[in-house]
């Protein structure tokens, strides 16, 4: 075995033909190193994708292996549907699944996605999902979702403004946020707007 490597390094280093015509060479004859594969790396938007598609599959370990890594690239859609996962404790391994939907419903929430600024408000509302109760928190992150036309939002704000969670109570606000909720057709919103005349 020895005595055939020996052969074999012999023929490498005295450039035997047989090696260089595999190898590609530049004029001067010298080796050139084959450029590295290039991998295409799938963007967050498609890992996203995939994940749904485990998702709905109800392949709930793959999906949010899958969400977490999109989540991680900062793709606010799979941090909501991982927040949600980790909520409803589908498909993810920790004991402590509300805290972990707080921490992504924030993240995502903090970049402006409106169902996550809608959950976390609500999380803060109750105090549950590893957040302390704080009205003024859930007002002001009911207050974002709100501003982008989420009904529900909209509906949840104008009802701690009239049963004064987290300050006084103001009509004028509550009058205001049910207004829109009702323009958008919620029924609450529309009926309690009609008691307050």
């Amino acid at each position: 075995m020895k005595k055939l490597l020996f052969i074999l390094a012999m023929l490498i280093i005295s450039g035997c033909s047989m090696f260089s015509s595999v190898l590609p060479t530049t004029k001067s004859g010298q080796i050139v190193k084959p450029d590295t594969v290039q991998i295409n790396k799938p963007t967050p938007e498609e890992i996203y994708q995939s994940a749904l598609e485990f998702y709905n599959k109800d392949y709930f370990i793959q999906a949010s292996q899958e969400f977490l890594q999109a989540a991680q690239q900062g793709h606010s859609q799979s941090q909501f549907r991982l927040a949600k996962m980790y909520y409803d404790g589908k498909g993810v391994d920790n004991n402590n699944y509300s805290a972990e939907a707080a921490t992504w419903y924030r993240k995502a929430a903090e970049q402006g996605h409106m169902e996550s600024q809608y959950f976390l408000g609500a999380l803060y509302f109750v105090g549950s999902g590893g957040v302390t109760q704080s009205f003024s928190k859930a007002k002001q992150w009911y207050k974002k979702a709100a501003k982008q036309g989420h009904i529900i939002a909209q509906l949840s704000l104008g009802m701690m403004y009239y049963n004064s969670k987290g300050g006084k109570q103001d009509l004028v606000s509550t009058k205001k946020w049910l207004s829109l909720a009702a323009a958008q057709g919620n029924e609450d919103a529309i009926s309690i707007l009609q008691k307050l005349k």
